[in-house]
C-alpha cells in the first residue's frame, strides 16, 4: 500500500474510533448511571412509603414547615413520569432547577447540591432513568401553606442560596479527600439534611453538615469532625457500615437511624 495511503486509512480509522467514543459517552452509561442513582439516594424520596411500591413511580411524602411535598414519579412513562423530557430537560432541572417549562422547582427537590454534579454523571444518571420500566402511577399535588405555593418567590430564594454551577476539585486534598466532597457535596445531598436552615429554608453555610432537620422534621446528627469525635465508637462503626451497605442511599435520614440505636 501507498504510504500516504495507508496514513489517511490510520487517519479515518482514528477518527472513527474517536466518534465512536464520543458518542458513546454522549449517550451515557445505563449501568454506571444505577451506581449514581444509588449513590445518590434518589429511590427514596420517588418511592411511596408503602409496601410492593414501585421503586421512583413517586409518592413519596416529605413533610416540612412550609407544607408537604410529594416525590415525583421519574420512570420514562410519557404522561406520567418524565418520558417526554430530553436530556437538555433532565440537565436543567439539575443545574438549575428549572421544570421543561422553565418555572422553578421547589428547592425540596435538591437541586443546590445536585448542581454539583459532574455533567458525564448527569448522562450517565438520565441513560439509567431511560432504562426504567415506565409506570402510570400519577403524582400528586403538593400541599403547601399558602404563599409557599408561588413558584415565582422561588427565584428571590435562589438569588440568596443558589450558586449553580459542577463540582471543581478543592485545592490542597488528595484526590480521595475530593471524590469524599464531592459525594457529600453532590450525589449524596448530605448537608441538604445535615446542615441546619434559616426560617427562610436557607443553609447556614458557616455550620455546614453541624446538624439539622431531615424529612417530617426528625433531627438529624452533626457530621463534622467535630460532631463525629462526640460520637460513641459504636455509633461510629454502625455510620461507617451504613455507607458501605449496598443499599445506602435507598432510604433518607440513614444516619439519623444510626444515631438513635
Amino acid at each position: 500500500m501507498h504510504p500516504k495511503a495507508k496514513s489517511l486509512g490510520q487517519g479515518a480509522l482514528t477518527v472513527a474510533l474517536c466518534a465512536t467514543l464520543v458518542n458513546a459517552f454522549a449517550e451515557g452509561d445505563v449501568k454506571r448511571g444505577e451506581y449514581l442513582a444509588k449513590a445518590a439516594g434518589c429511590v427514596g424520596c420517588h418511592t411511596e412509603e408503602k409496601k410492593d411500591a414501585v421503586p421512583f413511580a413517586g409518592g413519596r411524602a416529605l413533610k416540612t414547615p412550609f407544607g408537604t411535598f410529594y416525590g415525583p414519579n421519574i420512570t420514562p412513562h410519557p404522561q406520567a413520569g418524565i418520558g417526554r423530557w430530553t436530556e437538555a430537560d433532565f440537565m436543567r432541572a439539575m443545574r438549575e432547577g428549572k421544570r421543561p417549562d422553565g418555572r422553578n422547582y421547589f428547592p425540596a427537590f435538591p437541586y443546590p447540591s445536585f448542581t454539583n454534579i459532574t455533567d458525564r454523571d448527569l448522562r450517565d444518571l438520565w441513560a439509567y432513568l431511560r432504562a426504567l420500566p415506565p409506570n402510570a402511577r400519577a403524582n400528586q399535588e403538593h400541599d403547601l401553606w399558602f404563599i409557599f405555593g408561588w413558584r415565582f418567590l422561588v427565584t428571590f430564594w435562589k438569588w440568596f442560596f443558589f450558586t449553580p454551577g459542577p463540582f471543581t476539585n478543592i485545592q490542597g486534598l488528595t484526590d480521595i479527600a475530593n471524590r469524599g466532597a464531592y459525594l457529600v457535596q453532590a450525589l449524596g445531598h448530605c448537608g441538604e439534611c445535615h446542615t441546619p436552615r434559616n426560617f427562610l429554608g436557607g443553609p447556614r453555610s458557616s455550620r455546614f453538615l453541624a446538624g439539622g432537620k431531615g424529612p417530617d422534621g426528625k433531627g438529624t446528627p452533626n457530621l463534622t469532625p467535630t460532631g463525629l469525635k462526640k460520637r460513641r465508637p459504636a455509633a461510629q462503626r454502625t455510620c461507617a457500615g451504613l455507607f458501605k451497605a449496598p443499599t445506602f442511599g435507598f432510604r433518607a435520614g440513614c444516619c439519623n437511624r444510626s444515631r438513635r440505636r
